[in-house]
């Protein structure tokens, strides 16, 4: 039997998901993330596969797993994953190809729709009597013959931008490694950092978290942003600095951020992001979707069967120093 360790921070709804995908030739033990480090090296030792939701571990208890073929993640991010640490251990690190990108897409859109047609506003003026008074129909916004910038352009950014296009935008991306094929299918535009930080109108972030990414949009890019732009990041805080974020929204340098993922999580009831009122905020639950778990457990066991077949495993985590 193929010996499957599933560490998991979810509900046990979504743990009875990935049991009942289980193949045959396989044994699953499923384990609280919460569990502490000794105890979670005392699992891994005799585990072929280990999958992770979140998709955090400690290099101490990777050191124990001498018989790992395969650290699955249920998540895009890998950035909590020591890829120097694994590589020395020759263990493949392999995200979920993609299986949570219909539901980042669709809530960076619903960020945005939030932000421009100001629905939270309109909500609480609703319950509270107040009827329009939320707006007054000059500040509020639409989506068509915007200029979107994409910052990456991978499975997350091409579902976000085929759907931005339906709203007859147009569309520029910024991504070193991305295919030719959003220029041919969407007629998009690859361009520099600092054109589409000029030219955009919507900017939303899909990068990972990376040494080259982390920092990327500072006090210099924001200063660079039309007055009227928005910034939707449902990818990672550290990608952006916090501190330069808050200041360009208090002094309406940009026209407000909608963010699902925040330096501190949770954040802290002191952060002065709570206080604005050209933001929108969630709970880092943008990659969460009914439809989407099943989407990756079956990707995840369809990986650990590609293993335990002696075939390499797919949608590999790339290494942090390339």
């Amino acid at each position: 039997m193929n010996k499957v360790l599933f560490f998991s921070g979810l509900n046990q709804h979504v743990t009875d998901i990935f049991r009942g995908m289980m193949p045959e030739g396989f044994e699953v033990s499923c384990h609280s993330n919460s569990l502490s480090d000794k105890e979670k090296a005392e699992l891994i030792r005799e585990a072929e596969f280990v999958v992770l939701h979140p998709a955090e571990i400690s290099d101490s208890v990777l050191q124990e797993g001498k018989s790992l073929r395969l650290l699955q993640l249920l998540t895009a991010g890998y950035d909590k994953v020591d890829l120097k640490v694994t590589g020395e251990l020759d263990i493949p690190v392999a995200t979920n190809g993609g299986a949570n990108a219909w539901a980042v897409a669709e809530h960076s859109i619903a960020l945005l729709l939030g932000l421009y047609r100001k629905l939270i506003a309109c909500d609480r003026s609703v319950r509270e009597g107040k009827w329009r008074q939320a707006v007054t129909g000059y500040d509020i916004f639409e989506v068509a013959g915007k200029t979107v910038g994409l910052l990456g352009a991978g499975n997350i950014g091409k579902k976000v931008a085929k759907r931005l296009k339906a709203f007859e935008t147009n569309i520029l991306y910024y991504d070193a490694s991305a295919a030719p094929e959003l220029e041919t299918e969407l007629g998009a535009r690859k361009v520099s950092l600092d054109e589409l930080l000029r030219e955009a109108d919507i900017i939303t972030i899909h990068l990972p978290l990376l040494p080259e990414t982390r920092g990327l949009i500072g006090e210099r890019e924001l200063q660079m942003m039309k007055p009227t732009t928005v910034l939707l990041n449902a990818s990672r805080a550290e990608i952006v600095e916090e501190e330069a974020l808050i200041t360009a929204l208090k002094e309406k340098r940009i026209a407000g951020a909608g963010l699902d993922v925040f330096h501190k999580e949770p954040i802290s009831p002191e952060d002065p992001l709570l206080t604005l009122e050209n933001v929108i905020l969630s709970p880092h639950i943008a990659g969460h979707a009914y439809e989407g778990w099943s989407r990756r457990m079956s990707f995840a066991w369809e990986n650990i069967q590609r293993v335990a077949a002696g075939e390499a495993p797919l949608s590999l985590a790339r290494p942090k120093n390339k």
